[in-house]
């Protein structure tokens, strides 16, 4: 397959401040990924480079071939990237069919699909974005991002602060969405061995380079250099 997204040598961060140090990272077409590591590893920061969010430093991020480095995030939204943030990123005055209908894009997840997908926002449709609960917020973040039919999808800790039921719930939807093999998936989830349990491929993060790749479900058998990596208990 083609590569989808490429990171070569890639260092990033915040003003002078560099938080990815040399990342080298390519995805291919349909490949999910689940990007795992400690605390401050520089999980997000290269997710949100990728979104052309950080200030480059140095390096190419490469999207179906093409340097991304002179586009803005919105170019490189409407050329099929999307990514749903840690923080959701609701707009209090924006009801949940309007947080829909202002990015929807043409394509297979229509509008009412994304209901579908998720009957809890379908009924709180009308609903403005601060007034729903947490894990309502999250389904609208991700349906947000499936409306715009992308072909990369980037998802920050999409688990984070939720309950049982609903991690179970979002569990299940990814692992569907992921198992169709339509986008490209980079997963950036604390729980590694959920992380792991739903993408083909992991990538470990550690003071900014990717320190180890393997397939998932070998990772995931490989107690030991899972502990060494990411200290999973």
């Amino acid at each position: 397959m083609a590569e989808r997204l490429g990171l070569e040598r890639v260092s990033a961060g915040y003003g002078e401040s560099v938080i990815l140090d040399g990342t080298d990272l390519a995805l291919q077409a349909g490949e999910s990924l689940a990007l795992l590591g400690r605390n401050g590893a520089g999980k997000t920061t290269l997710l949100k480079t990728i979104m052309g969010l950080t200030h480059l430093h140095g390096g190419t991020v490469r999207y179906d071939g093409r340097d991304l480095a002179r586009d803005p995030p919105y170019k490189r939204s409407r050329a099929g990237i999307a990514w749903v943030p840690q923080e959701r990123g609701m707009f209090p005055s924006l009801s949940v069919d309007e947080h829909l209908t202002t990015v929807a894009r043409p394509g297979p997840c229509t509008i009412e699909h994304a209901y579908g997908l998720f009957p809890a926002i379908a009924a709180r449709r009308d609903s403005p974005g601060n007034r729903l609960s947490g894990g309502e917020q999250q389904m609208l973040a991700i349906a947000r991002a499936l409306v715009m039919n992308p072909k990369v999808l980037l998802l920050d800790e999409p688990m984070e602060g939720l309950a049982p039921v609903i991690v179970q719930e979002l569990k299940a939807l990814l692992a569907k969405l992921i198992g169709e093999g339509g986008m490209t998936v980079v997963l950036v989830e604390q729980h590694a061995r959920l992380a792991l349990s739903l993408t083909a491929r992991a990538a470990v993060l550690e003071r900014g380079r990717i320190v180890h790749q393997a397939p998932s479900d070998q990772l995931i058998a490989d107690q030991a250099t899972l502990q060494r990596l990411v200290a999973v208990a």
